[in-house]
């Protein structure tokens, strides 16, 4: 009896192991953290409009409110799996410039983000950035766009025409 308990511990042991150390969207589950952000309520809408293939993506900042709006570079790349969102884990540091950008009412400005903090290539799936941030997680706006199979970034136009 003492050997099937001794038995039975060892075999829930190895499958819990296993389970922690599995991968979701291509990413060790180990270190995946779920989105813990506030995002912004402002009239500003953001969208991807280019990238560089592994090295960056760009993205378009339109503020629709009358009022100036002042956002930072900071910045993440967070997938979609499972019903959550997840950030993307860093292989290196994301440094960024610690200052604020001023956008007026009615205007757009775009900015580029590099994607080398993240090893420079995306696993295929459902992303967005998560961008406009000032360094305190509050006021994020996102830009969404996939990455297929074949490692080709796709998006959808989403620059509306009016107010």
């Amino acid at each position: 009896m003492r050997r099937i308990i001794i038995l039975l511990t060892a075999l829930v042991t190895v499958i819990l192991l296993l389970c922690s150390c599995g991968k979701v969207n291509g990413y060790r589950k180990k270190d995946l953290v779920p989105v813990s952000e506030t995002a912004g309520t402002s009239g500003i809408q953001v969208f991807v409009v280019d990238h560089n293939e592994g090295k960056d993506i760009t993205v378009k900042i339109k503020n629709f409110s009358n009022e100036e709006f002042l956002y930072g570079e900071y910045y993440s790349i967070q997938f979609y799996a499972d019903g959550t969102w997840y950030y993307v884990p860093e292989k290196e540091e994301n440094v960024v410039h610690d200052l604020a950008h001023e956008l007026p009412g009615g205007m757009s400005d775009s900015l580029t983000y590099s994607l080398a903090p993240y090893g420079g290539k995306l696993n295929p799936g459902k992303y967005r950035i998560a961008c406009c941030d000032i360094g305190n997680k509050k006021n994020v706006y996102y830009a969404y766009f996939n990455v297929t199979d074949n490692g080709r970034f796709t998006w959808e136009d989403v620059e509306p025409t009016g107010r």
